[in-house]
């Protein structure tokens, strides 16, 4: 069974995990991304997406092949009337939306993305994560003034470069809300993403398998404040057992992530999002249930 901390993003893995009994492969290229092909070959797709998360978007307890992503790419070309989808996996393993909001910020100018697609983290973050955060939005929160007309009018043009992302969100103690934190991190990538042209698609789903026995799963307290930001949203309850891991009930099998990535590739093909979680389809222990 995965742990924490076992396994990271480190380019050029090659290593093979267990989910109690059954193997499960990991290779990254050279950005650490969980893809055997590199950047510049990626680029070739009629469609290209990027994904970001955690584990789950990382693909704990699947083999290389058979994650969320590796599962869109298989489906959506069908689903799109495109030749090739290319969805790029950068999720990351016990990541927190700071941690994917840093890999947006590296990945976003070096490859060209039709699609972001964004899933919804299960880590709170860690205690060093508001200073960092903070660091990270004031590192440039304006510049210094001096009496040169010819500077003041360009220190004007500069100034909006300068200012924090969302400066109500750094007042003394309100960093250390992690929903609002969370959210505010989303929808700076998300926003982000969208003055560029692309696409934003939120990934949901239940926190673990217990969690996913729950009558209903009410999402709305995410999606409602990313409503605006985004394109679609998309989550499987996963609440049968061959929907999660052989050990690991805190990650889905390879099943269980087929049937994530079915539900989110009827969203991003033009179906509107649901209110909560979708129970179908079932988990098929023909694609790797356990």
């Amino acid at each position: 069974q995965w742990r924490r901390g076992e396994l990271s993003t480190r380019a050029g893995t090659d290593t093979v995990q267990h989910d109690g009994p059954h193997p499960w492969r990991v290779i990254t290229n050279s950005e650490g991304l969980r893809e055997s092909t590199e950047l510049p070959g990626m680029a070739k797709a009629d469609r290209i997406m990027l994904a970001l998360g955690d584990s789950w978007m990382f693909g704990v307890s699947a083999t290389q092949g058979k994650t969320l992503p590796d599962h869109l790419e298989r489906i959506l070309p069908g689903t799109l009337d495109e030749s090739t989808v290319e969805v790029i996996n950068g999720g990351i393993p016990g990541a927190n939306s700071f941690h994917m909001l840093r890999r947006w910020h590296y990945l976003r100018d070096r490859i060209a993305v039709d699609d972001l697609i964004l899933g919804l983290p299960h880590n709170a973050p860690d205690p060093g994560v508001p200073e960092a955060r903070r660091k990270w939005y004031q590192q440039t929160g304006g510049l210094p003034a001096i009496d040169l007309r010819i500077y003041q009018g360009l220190r004007r043009l500069l100034l909006p470069l300068g200012r924090p992302h969302y400066p109500d969100l750094l007042a003394e103690g309100r960093d250390q809300d992690t929903v609002a934190m969370t959210i505010a991190d989303l929808k700076t990538m998300a926003i982000d993403a969208q003055s560029r042209g692309i696409n934003v698609w939120l990934v949901t789903w239940p926190n673990d398998m217990m969690g996913a026995q729950a009558a209903d799963h009410d999402v709305s307290a995410w999606t409602e404040p990313l409503k605006p930001h985004i394109n679609g949203h998309a989550g499987h309850a996963l609440r049968e057992r061959r929907c999660w891991g052989f050990e690991d009930l805190w990650h889905p099998s390879e099943a269980g992530y087929q049937a994530i990535a079915s539900v989110v590739a009827e969203v991003i093909a033009g179906k509107p999002s649901a209110a909560g979680l979708i129970d179908a389809p079932a988990c098929d222990r023909g694609v790797g249930g356990r």
